[in-house]
């Protein structure tokens, strides 16, 4: 009986946040903006907190809003409600950058994962035939994880991996709390100097476009139907947003950002820092190889989130846009075919790709530019559409949330254009 309540008192963080929020904050919580904020730490200090701060209201409720306008259709596929409530065409105009944004994406987490894998194995310099074979193991790996499991198996792994990433980053990140006046600081809004070619304001929009991505909009309306959430769980879906993406969420992005600004922004070479696997090894002789495994852990993991939550989101939405049966069921033998292509192509295909890893994930970010805004534009129109919300429609406060969003990402589309044109 001891036991049995001290396993449901360590159990209660877990059913405190178990939902559809939980698996897509884990998504979100990728490689991709893993590099984002350490290097932002890295290069600028603590002086771009304010920017993962003011991001958080948006995530929440763009979120929230999605998963609404989900449960208010019946539990529908995103692009059906696109279909039915504005046009049949428009889901092609999102379907093709959901894919390519998939797969690059994808193939970047992989190489992150294997490199995380090889870090804690001990390896720094693995020869071509030590990668590939890594490389096969991690994909397969996961897709066993996954495949033969259901969406709540899903859920499950990726609750768990949320405390993973936040615990780890967090241990890191600790010398960096002692730091309470600089931190303070940092939650301050302003656009700091460039560091040498390291640009400022693209690290703004950088750490913005972590948290408002076009996938991740478009997907709650799967989750929450594979949640089987009615209109009486819309208060606890909002309660479950705030928990995922505001706190834990919150607490991870400041974590990273934190264990880039404590140590590496003190080094006199932080500006040669590349990527997040080099800040990692480069932590090692500073704060003790402990800090070497446990970073690697908690970028892998980041990593895998993604890989894991990107291919199931391509598989609703490709099986959503011809019609078919998107359920992630053990009956449902055509979603496992699909989401095990999905995944095993990009993930085996990614040592052929001979640029950094960081490289992959900022092409997919730059393919998505356009997506985002439009994206938003659709939630906040859907929203606000009264046949289909009722009184769900969106509050005053709900649409100023969102508008702020929307203006970001178009400052965000902006940005990095003006870099690419660069």
């Amino acid at each position: 009986m001891a036991q049995n309540s001290l396993v449901r008192t360590l159990a209660k963080p877990l059913l405190a946040i178990l939902g559809p929020a939980a698996v897509m904050t884990a998504g979100v919580m990728g490689a991709g903006s893993t590099t984002s904020l350490v290097l932002a730490g890295a290069y600028f200090g603590y002086s771009l907190l304010w920017i993962v701060v003011i991001t958080l209201p948006v995530l929440v409720v763009a979120q929230d809003s999605a998963s609404r306008i989900g449960i208010l259709s019946g539990n529908k596929g995103t692009f059906t409600i696109i279909s039915q409530e504005i046009h049949p065409l428009l889901k092609w105009f999102f379907f093709p950058p959901i894919l390519i944004l998939g797969f690059i994406a994808n193939m970047g987490q992989t190489k992150v994962m294997v490199h995380a894998v090889l870090t804690i194995a001990g390896v720094d310099e693995p020869d071509l035939s030590l990668i590939v074979a890594a490389t096969f193991v991690v994909v397969i790996g996961s897709l066993l994880s996954v495949l033969f499991g259901s969406y709540k198996h899903v859920e499950r792994i990726m609750t768990g991996l949320l405390f993973v990433m936040a615990i780890a980053f967090l241990a890191v990140a600790v010398r960096g709390f002692s730091e309470p006046m600089e931190l303070a600081a940092g939650l301050v809004p302003n656009i700091p100097p460039n560091a040498g070619t390291r640009d400022s304001m693209q690290f703004i929009a950088a750490i913005a476009a972590g948290a408002i991505a076009i996938t991740a909009l478009l997907s709650f309306p799967y989750f929450s139907a594979e949640a089987g959430y009615t209109e009486k769980d819309i208060p606890m879906a909002f309660r479950k947003a705030v928990l995922t993406f505001g706190v834990i969420f919150g607490v991870w992005s400041v974590a990273a950002l934190v264990a880039g600004a404590s140590v590496l922004h003190k080094l006199p070479n932080a500006l040669e820092i590349q990527d997040a696997n080099q800040a990692g090894r480069v932590l090692g002789p500073i704060l003790g190889g402990w800090s070497v495994i446990l970073f690697s852990l908690g970028l892998f993991s980041a990593a895998y989130s993604t890989f894991i939550t990107v291919a199931q989101l391509q598989t609703y939405f490709v099986l959503d846009a011809f019609g078919k049966d998107w359920r992630f069921a053990a009956e449902n033998k055509g979603f496992r075919w699909v989401f095990a292509i999905l995944l095993l192509l990009p993930g085996l295909s990614s040592p052929l790709w001979q640029f950094p890893a960081l490289l992959a994930i900022v092409a997919a970010m730059v393919l998505g530019i356009l997506g985002t805004p439009a994206a938003l534009a659709l939630v906040i129109y859907l929203i606000n559409k009264n046949s289909l919300m009722k009184e769900y429609r969106a509050s005053f406060v709900r649409n100023v949330v969102l508008a702020f969003g929307l203006l970001l990402s178009f400052w965000i589309a902006y940005r990095n254009i003006q870099q690419f044109l660069r």
